[in-house]
């Protein structure tokens, strides 16, 4: 199992934490982070999710969802804090779904910590809600959304983003919202076992030159950025950008993603607008056959991995006293580990 980094001494005593989404990949790890600071953590988890890492936790579990207006109830209810990581994730699939869980869910969660008398809202959002850039710039907390988002996921996103900014004082509410970039580290079920099923076929190219730098945030320093949005004050009504701030290229991390797990490296390189084409084409010939799994690759997915820019994380380090406790070489050393 990997271990989560977190400080060996508990910092925070007896406060009530709920996690939604505890079952997911964030969501677990933050509720084993929480819980090991201190925290007493009420987990959110749907009926038909697995339990079983939740249940190694000894964490107290309430059966619900976001969209169910009564369990969350029950759920926030003597709460301080929550931590709203549910959402859907992904880079494929109906716009009224991603609305529906992500914009829908997140006004549920501000409803139930408003009746609830919740002190604090940490949501998490994306980075993506600034556009995934390709020219190199670098992006703070002041950077505006982008115009134009052309993906459900990035519309939900920002729509709620911006429910949460406006929830903050209301009720004596304070709202902090929390902008990853790509989560990724052992345990992730999105984004890495496709990129390997690829490399094991020998379909997973390096797109463009590759020299493109991504935006990362490995699972266990983005739970320590969450919690210590719960632990300071400073963090009433802002937003903070939590990644590893390491300068690691697409084809740095392919590599090492291809090495970790045994599988030959990327071999060729195409252009992105060519990718973008044929992941149209992909998605197109999805949606005539009226299927329900995710294509090999999405025009989504390629923004994502062709973005190049610099995530300003000095706000956090300013104000949070964040400073990432994984380095890459040692979250694909963790991977190897599984």
């Amino acid at each position: 199992m990997t271990k989560t980094h977190i400080p060996k001494t508990a910092l925070v005593t007896g406060a009530c934490a709920l996690v939604s989404g505890a079952t997911g990949f964030l969501g677990s790890r933050l509720s084993a982070t929480l819980a090991l600071r201190g925290y007493r953590v009420r987990a959110l988890a749907r009926p038909t999710s697995d339990l079983s890492r939740l249940s190694k936790l000894g964490v107290e579990i309430v059966l619900g969802d976001v969209n169910d207006r009564d369990s969350l109830a029950r759920a926030a209810a003597g709460q301080r804090v929550v931590f709203h990581t549910a959402g859907k994730v992904a880079d494929w699939g109906p716009a009224a779904e991603f609305m529906a869980v992500n914009r829908d869910g997140t006004a549920n969660i501000i409803d139930a910590c408003l009746r609830a008398g919740v002190a604090q809202l940490v949501h998490l959002s994306s980075l993506t809600v600034l556009g995934l850039p390709r020219d190199g710039r670098r992006v703070d907390e002041q950077s505006p959304y982008t115009a134009a988002p052309p993906d459900p996921y990035t519309q939900s996103k920002i729509a709620a983003e911006k429910l949460v900014r406006a929830a903050h004082g209301q009720q004596g509410l304070a709202t902090t919202v929390i902008r990853p970039g790509v989560i990724w580290g052992a345990g992730d079920a999105t984004i890495m076992p496709r990129i390997v099923a690829l490399m094991r076929r020998g379909r997973m190219p390096c797109l463009g030159r590759g020299d493109n730098l991504l935006g990362l945030s490995h699972v266990d320093n983005l739970s320590l950025g969450c919690a210590l949005a719960a632990e300071n004050a400073a963090a009433s009504g802002q937003i903070y950008h939590i990644t590893d701030d390491e300068l690691i290229t697409l084809h740095q991390a392919l590599t090492a993603i291809a090495d970790a797990y045994h599988t030959a490296r990327p071999q060729f390189h195409v252009p992105v607008r060519a990718v973008k084409a044929a992941a149209a084409l992909v998605e197109l010939a999805a949606r005539l056959r009226g299927s329900s799994r995710p294509p090999a690759i999405t025009r989504y997915g390629v923004r994502l991995l062709a973005c190049h820019c610099r995530y300003d994380i000095g706000k956090a380090r300013r104000e949070l006293g964040y400073a990432p406790s994984v380095s890459f070489t040692e979250g694909i050393a963790k991977l190897e580990e599984v």
